[in-house]
């Protein structure tokens, strides 16, 4: 917490860079996701949509946004699940369904992984397939 005030005092000032702590719609990098026809364990309700990253107070942040749904609010991906509640407060249509908190995080564990390699690419860039 403390971490995240003082990086956001220091955007504020001015001598860090606020897209170093504050991501916009350009230091985004964007891969298109979709669930393979016999594929198990797929983690969201949407057969496909944009799985996307963004560095945020320094690390990569993944994002999944449903074809189907409102991209307007994408939905944090994180194995920390607590982060991710609250991150993702009231949105419940995205994840499929899931027996245990182990379960969730053993299905997303993929795709986090595959969006922290998708912020190694330069912002801006945007990927047609699973090429990660």
């Amino acid at each position: 917490m403390a971490s995240a005030l003082l990086a956001g005092l220091l955007a504020v000032t001015g001598l860090v860079p606020a897209g170093d702590v504050i991501p916009g719609i350009g230091d985004l990098r964007l891969q298109t996701i979709r669930k393979a026809a016999a594929e198990r364990g797929w983690p969201f309700m949407a057969e496909s949509g944009m799985l996307g990253c963004a560095k945020g107070l320094g690390e990569p942040v993944v994002y999944f946004m449903p074809d189907e749904t409102d991209k307007s609010r994408a939905f944090n991906l994180d194995v920390n699940l607590m982060a991710m509640s609250i991150v993702n407060l009231g949105i419940t249509n995205v994840p499929a369904p899931f027996d245990n908190p182990e379960q969730l995080v053993e299905r997303l564990v993929p795709f986090v992984t595959m969006g922290q390699r998708l912020c190694n690419q330069e912002p801006g860039t945007v990927l047609s397939g699973p090429e990660l």
